[in-house]
């Protein structure tokens, strides 16, 4: 056979095994998918692993339980008792061992009322142990953060712990369980008892128009007075977080319910935070407020002055008659409540159209302060404005003897709400 017959066979041989493949090819492209059903899936076995620390909660609060407090419990009896001691011995001069006050443990001090009230001075109701697992934490997985609760309105709070399960370590966390683990050192520190102080500054804060945060708090819900929504205001309540930083809650109800606004306050450079919606809505309120405020205080007191000279010109004279000066004495315990008085002068700041509309109200007679007798020793002050055809007013209780102003109606109740601490 020649070569070329033999050449021209295997040309022909790869051709037809080449259309056969392409045919092939095409065919299974083309074709009508087969169905498979599948009767049953099978899932991969997932295997959970489970932190051995995670469930650790009770031993990390067992741990803090059973520590115990480093006498005295309470310092100012405590020294008492031995000043007493001292009394009882006279002249002798025996050597004997100081007596020491029963070892009690964290848990003990924590439920005992007196404790409770006169070294932490923290109200509300003991609720109980409690413990969070600070395993996303960068600390490790063997952290806890314990606290002994305490429930004041809709607000936990009371003394912390880091605890440490694997050294079996335990550091205060907060102010109030530096006092449960020694009284008499943790009552020296510089933050203890400024819950009133730390109220102060914060209603003090001040927006760029001037209005501060207390005037605005008092728009806030005088605002709302008249809806069918009033709210029932609660106050503030503080709770020590960690080194000069303090936590304070506005607590209110609203359509029943508890709500609170959630503020983050550095003490030492008297910096305020809003942390939750509804601090940045009572931010807001001060921040979008552009009015000057008015004044309510009479040209004829000044409260700077020293006491015997605050009350100037004819009403100097006017207030040392007897029949006057109880009345006068009411009003300057009123008047030397600077932060009432300038909370109320923002609040008929909003009341009133314009400032010179105000001025007018004071000239006509129809804004005024009106001190009445209420009972021996005691005295009720209004403030009353007629504004925009309707006269209204705030008032206040006075006890003479010990110049204590209490409201005595919803509206005093609140601006006092706002600058006292619960």
């Amino acid at each position: 056979m020649e070569t070329r017959t033999i050449l021209q066979i295997v040309l022909g041989t790869i051709v037809a095994l080449i259309l056969g493949l392409g045919g092939f090819i095409i065919y299974e492209l083309t074709r009508e998918a087969e169905k498979v059903v599948v009767k049953e899936v099978i899932q991969p076995e997932v295997v959970e692993r489970v932190n051995p620390w995670a469930d650790k909660g009770p031993a990390a609060i067992a741990l803090v339980k059973r520590m115990t407090v480093v006498p005295p419990l309470d310092p100012e009896a405590a020294k008492k008792a031995e000043e007493e001691k001292k009394n009882r011995r006279g002249k002798k001069k025996r050597q004997e061992e100081p007596e020491q006050e029963p070892t009690v443990t964290y848990e003990e001090a924590l439920r005992n009322p007196e404790f409770q009230k006169n070294q932490l001075q923290i109200s509300g109701e003991p609720v109980g142990w409690e413990s969070v697992w600070w395993d996303e934490t960068k600390y490790g997985p063997h952290f806890f953060l314990v606290r002994f609760a305490y429930k004041d309105g809709d607000i936990t709070l009371g003394p912390q712990w880091v605890v440490d399960l694997k050294s079996q370590k335990v550091v205060a966390k907060n102010l109030p369980a530096m006092i449960v683990e020694n009284p008499s050192k943790g009552m020296e520190s510089e933050y203890y008892g400024k819950k009133q102080q730390v109220v102060g500054a914060i209603s003090a804060h001040t927006f760029p128009s001037g209005i501060n945060l207390a005037g605005a708090l008092l728009l806030y819900f005088e605002q709302r007075s008249d809806s069918d929504q009033a709210d029932n205001v609660v106050g503030w309540t503080i709770d020590h977080d960690r080194g000069n930083i303090f936590r304070a809650y506005f607590q209110w109800l609203e359509n029943k319910e508890p709500v609170y606004a959630e503020f983050e306050f550095d003490y030492d450079r008297k910096a305020l935070k809003p942390i939750n919606l509804q601090a940045a809505n009572l931010m807001s309120v001060g921040e979008d407020f552009q009015r000057q405020r008015v004044s309510i205080m009479p040209m004829s007191y000044n409260p700077t002055a020293p006491a015997a000279q605050r009350w100037t010109g004819a009403a100097r004279k006017s207030c040392k008659q007897p029949k006057n000066a109880p009345g006068c004495s009411a009003l300057a315990a009123v008047f030397d409540e600077k932060e009432i008085v300038e909370s109320l002068e923002w609040l008929l700041t909003a009341r009133a159209n314009t400032a010179e509309e105000f001025e007018q109200c004071k000239q006509d007679r129809k804004c005024r302060w009106m001190p009445s007798p209420k009972s021996d020793g005691e005295f009720n002050v209004k403030y009353i404005y007629e504004l925009k055809g309707k006269e209204q007013s705030v008032s206040w209780d006075i006890d003479l003897k010990t110049k204590e102003v209490k409201p005595a109606d919803r509206v005093s109740g609140v601006a006092f709400s706002v600058i006292r601490a619960r």
